[in-house]
């Protein structure tokens, strides 16, 4: 019987530790997990405003109303993300731009806290003949 006591302490005290560490690690889990599925969100949209520049030939408000329209439908906010097009204008078969970037707030608890940038680029051909 004592030596069952003694051994309860000891389970009780591996199962605290075993929790310190799997509750950051599965939190890091799904902050990374989050991360990663706003990245390819916006990345997919990079990739839908490249393709829809090139169609009305650069830079134009209903290729940012598209953008912004894809960002909201991705459940990302478009005011958090940032939007360039380069060249304002393309003709055909010249390479056009969209690069949109934001950032994603990692918190794990116990651990660290930190910003980690999200970067996307897409690259499409003008498709008017100017």
């Amino acid at each position: 019987m004592n030596a069952l006591l003694r051994d309860e302490g000891t389970v009780t005290l591996e199962t605290t530790l075993a929790i310190a560490v799997l509750v950051p690690v599965l939190f890091a889990i799904l902050q990374f997990g989050g991360a990663f599925q706003r990245w390819i969100a916006q990345d997919a949209v990079a990739v839908q405003g490249a393709r829809h520049a090139a169609e009305v030939g650069g830079d134009a408000p209903e290729v940012r109303r598209a953008i912004d329209t894809s960002l909201r439908a991705s459940g990302l906010d478009p005011a958090t993300v940032s939007v360039a097009i380069e060249p304002a204008t393309v003709g055909w078969r010249e390479p056009i731009q969209v690069r949109l970037g934001s950032d994603a707030r990692i918190a794990i608890p116990f651990l660290f806290t930190a910003t980690l940038p999200l970067r996307s680029t897409a690259v499409a051909r003008g498709e008017v003949a100017r």
